[in-house]
């Protein structure tokens, strides 16, 4: 019997292995972060890379049902600042597959795109998915005392492995380290050490 080639034992390793690596690096920016803005910008640099593609890290304010608008941070594996900042700008209501994880507070993967407009269209008409050159995403809702406060998109290009349940599942500790790094936040704590 003869495996696909995502499952042959070295890529798998390498999955993993990227897999840590990038909750390592996303813990490590939740424990030195000091503000929600330092958060969502170090969390997304941190799983650009090996780990996604792109890394979408949405915050929406407390109340705001559904999320209409809140603060989003963007990077690239290969940075591209204009597609970045306009990504950014899109209002968190016009990404369902955000607003669903959020809503029903439940990770959620695509290895395949199913709805080209999940991830939202661009002010000039093109579709999210489409300009990141998407194939694959996974989003977990970032969930504080039970209310969803944002999620942490990553996506996967066309030409690279989809992302699995491996990598949901390493984006659901992520996301609750950033979590954690909230509450923090809302009690007035500052990082260890500092």
């Amino acid at each position: 019997m003869k495996l696909p080639s995502s499952d042959l034992p070295a890529d798998r390793v390498r999955a993993w292995t990227s897999a840590l690596d990038a909750m390592a690096s996303a813990g490590e920016a939740a424990a030195s972060a000091t503000a929600e803005a330092d958060l969502m910008a170090a969390t997304a640099d941190a799983l650009a890379g090996q780990f996604a593609d792109w890394v979408i890290v949405d915050l929406a304010p407390e109340g705001n049902e559904p999320p209409a608008r809140g603060t989003r941070s963007v990077a690239g594996r290969h940075p591209a600042p204009r597609l970045a900042s306009a990504v950014a700008g899109l209002p968190l209501a016009d990404s369902p597959l955000t607003v669903s994880a959020m809503e029903q507070r439940t990770p959620r993967v695509q290895a395949s795109i199913a709805d080209p407009a999940e991830l939202g269209v661009l002010p000039d008409g093109q579709r999210v998915v489409d300009a990141l050159g998407a194939g694959s995403y996974a989003v977990s809702p970032i969930t504080v005392c039970g209310s969803p406060l944002g999620a942490i998109t990553i996506v996967r290009d066309r030409s690279g492995p989809p992302v699995t349940f491996l990598e949901l599942s390493v984006l659901a500790h992520i996301a609750d380290l950033a979590a954690a790094a909230i509450e923090r936040f809302e009690a007035g704590e500052t990082p260890a050490g500092r």
